[in-house]
């Protein structure tokens, strides 16, 4: 189940326990920021990053795993953030100066600013293929900057087919892999670039309608680099897609408005949602591709709600950080938890009670909760003649964790069948079995 242990600072907590509605009493540590445009963490130096744009004010809030926070101030728009691979250097758009700030991870000293012109307003920044790529505009285009040349460059109108918000995420698995998400709603699109040339090539695109993803919100890659998460304003759920040809992988269901999504180290993948009833989780987990949640929480008081952006992995999956928000409520909370993700499961197994000799029958039975797509459990029989068990093979488990598997005994007597599910990363292994008379008539 998950388990959730703040630090002292962070008030009481209740654990979260998985299939129930979870209670969560923590309000969270106060953090000196009222908006967040992008949160990046920092696991070389264990450290957290989030941007706020409010005009003159706009700041970048560093803060260490248990809320403790200072900030860097002179960003103007602060919007996207983006890490160098290997953590040294963090960049900050900051959009109504025109430039794209650097800092150093561990000092937080400024090292770099780079103008990219004036009126260009970035927005979105990621590092992918040794250049710095950004978002920008009111229209929407893409550029760059080759941070390590000796007079750096910046190369503009790359893409005008983005949008003024276009979200721009990399792959961990392929550091020559761009991915945009625009979220206007004339432009709802998902697009993977190959940047290794040093150029924007188009890999993909994937063009969605207004009910399938409208109001981008939040984008992320898993660690394999093989799904692209999203969470939009008008969407079925959390979002998953091939990272290949865009093609649909799952929708994590949501129980509300889709504000925020995290892949784990794992794979496990975060969602918040939007919501200010103590009934509604905030937060909730899944296993890659499942459609139900592993467990839910609440965060804070009922009134508290995550915020777009608000949720971000440690890298090593120790921890889970979100960012909560309440109406009327200057200022947001910050929400560091430790997250174990294990699931305990069930297995029941029906059999008819009696079956003639040779006849197929059939055995029906429910693995709960229900798990990743492609799972299976294993069957075997054991009678006079295989009192040791003989394996029957394995059978898949639908979405909703059933499964059916048949047999035809050849052996008059008692047969006892036992079902076995083996557990994965995400749920314990559990059993169950049947006994069946078979007879001549």
């Amino acid at each position: 189940m998950l388990s959730a242990v703040f630090a002292a600072a962070l008030g009481s907590v209740l654990l979260a326990v998985p299939g129930a509605t979870q209670a969560y009493a923590a309000t969270g540590v106060s953090l000196p920021l009222y908006q967040l445009a992008d949160m990046k963490v920092d696991g070389s130096h264990q450290k957290i990053f989030l941007s706020m744009p409010a005009g003159a004010d706009g700041r970048v809030v560093v803060t260490d795993y248990d809320g403790n926070s200072t900030w860097l101030g002179g960003l103007p728009g602060a919007g996207g953030l983006a890490l160098s691979p290997d953590d040294q250097t963090l960049y900050v758009a900051a959009r109504d100066i025109d430039t794209i700030v650097a800092f150093d991870t561990a000092t937080l000293a400024e090292t770099a600013r780079y103008h990219v012109g004036d009126g260009v307003d970035p927005w979105g920044v990621a590092v992918a293929g040794g250049k710095l790529w950004f978002g920008y505009g009111v229209s929407g285009d893409l550029g760059s900057i080759d941070v390590h040349a000796a007079e750096p460059v910046v190369d503009l109108a790359l893409d005008g087919s983005l949008d003024s918000g276009a979200e721009l995420v990399t792959s961990p698995a392929d550091p020559n892999v761009l991915v945009v998400g625009t979220g206007d709603p004339n432009r709802n699109t998902l697009t993977v670039y190959d940047v290794s040339s040093g150029s924007p090539v188009m890999a993909e695109r994937r063009v969605l309608s207004g009910t399938e993803m409208n109001g981008l919100r939040d984008i992320d890659v898993t660690p394999d680099g093989r799904t692209v998460l999203t969470a939009a304003l008008i969407s079925p759920g959390y979002r998953a897609f091939r990272l290949d040809d865009l093609s649909d992988v799952a929708t994590h269901t949501a129980p509300a408005s889709p504000l925020a999504v995290a892949a784990g180290p794992d794979g496990t993948v975060a969602g918040g949602a939007q919501n200010t009833s103590a009934d509604v989780p905030d937060v909730s987990l899944y296993a890659p591709a499942a459609s139900a949640p592993l467990t839910a929480v609440e965060l804070g008081a009922a009134a508290q709600s995550p915020v777009v952006r608000g949720l971000a992995w440690a890298p090593d999956g120790s921890r889970l950080f979100a960012v909560t928000g309440q109406s009327g409520v200057m200022g947001l909370q910050f929400h560091s938890l430790q997250a174990d993700t294990t699931v305990p499961t069930t297995l029941a197994l029906d059999a008819p009670p009696t079956s003639r000799k040779g006849r197929t029958l059939a055995l029906t039975g429910t693995l709960t909760p229900g798990t990743v797509p492609g799972t299976t459990v294993t069957v075997t029989r054991h009678d006079a003649a295989n009192p040791g068990g003989v394996s029957l093979g394995t059978v898949p488990v639908a979405a909703d964790g059933t499964f059916t598997a048949t047999d035809a005994p050849a052996r008059l007597g008692e047969v006892r069948y036992v079902v076995a599910f083996d557990g994965d990363h995400w749920h314990t292994a559990s059993s169950a079995e049947a006994t069946v008379q078979i007879t001549r008539n």
